[in-house]
């Protein structure tokens, strides 16, 4: 991800590093069910791999403020394509992100209605006409973001577990490893299995990188239903620590929505 590493500053001091974060159109928001528009015209994600399910490889890494596992693409991309919302143009996955909490009533960065979930997976695409992530990320239709909150369960999530199980190798920040092994390998149709059903719903808004610089380039696309995981993955993440301390609280509070027009597939 693009931010300033481990600043001191708290996110309502953000703006003191990166003048975007003060700007109105900001992320993460508070879905309010009611006011969300219906819209089918908006129609299905449409993601597209090389390799089968979905089945991709990167570097995980510890970056201080949150785990990141960044695709290799020499080993495989993947396109999400033919969104109306995103004028029907081509978005390669880079990376995939967790927001956890230090408990399990809070760490998600977007909320439903007021409610808060222990965690949120991020996968972060960028527009190729741009070329990279880099060169799209300050551009006003650079980004896309699918996001899917995670409720806390009995249940284990093995997709997962491909990354709580890297968690000790990458406990220090600037730590890294690459998730290349069978057993490590990842897919997006086990990892949020909506993804791979017609018909799946989510609700739609354009937003901004939710850490430093902000930039307000993102359409976000935020599942509507969402996957599990155990505590015992929650106390995975938390093994995480920075220069400060345990990295869990990692999500940035809800923004006003500012005028903003959320919309619904279903």
């Amino acid at each position: 991800m693009l931010f300033f590493g481990h600043t001191a500053y708290g996110p309502e001091a953000w703006g003191n590093v990166a003048n975007a974060c003060r700007q109105s159109n900001q992320s993460p928001i508070d879905i309010v069910t009611k006011n969300v528009e219906a819209d089918a015209s908006l129609g299905e994600l449409d993601i597209t791999c090389d390799n089968d399910k979905g089945l991709f490889n990167g570097i995980l890494l510890n970056d201080g403020h949150e785990p990141v596992l960044t695709v290799d693409k020499t080993r495989g991309i993947c396109n999400l394509t033919a969104i109306p919302s995103l004028n029907n143009k081509v978005f390669q996955l880079h990376d995939l992100i967790i927001h956890f909490g230090c408990e399990s009533d809070r760490g998600s960065e977007h909320t439903v209605d007021g409610k808060k979930f222990p965690a949120e997976l991020q996968l972060m695409f960028f527009n190729t006409e741009y070329g990279s992530y880099e060169n799209a990320a300050p551009l006003q239709d650079g980004l896309a973001a699918i996001s899917v909150l995670i409720k806390a369960r009995k249940s284990n999530n093995e997709a997962l577990d491909s990354i709580v199980d890297q968690m000790d190798d990458v406990a220090v920040e600037g730590s890294s490893i690459p998730v290349y092994t069978p057993a490590d390998n990842l897919t997006l149709a086990d990892l949020i299995p909506d993804l791979a059903k017609e018909h799946a719903p989510y609700y739609t808004y354009r937003g901004s990188l939710t850490t430093p610089p902000c930039y307000q380039s993102v359409r976000w696309i935020v599942m509507k239903n969402q996957i599990m995981f155990t505590k015992n993955q929650l106390l995975g993440f938390k093994k995480l620590t920075s220069r400060k301390g345990s990295e869990c609280d990692n999500f940035r509070p809800t923004n006003p929505l500012n005028g903003r027009k959320v919309e619904a597939n279903f």
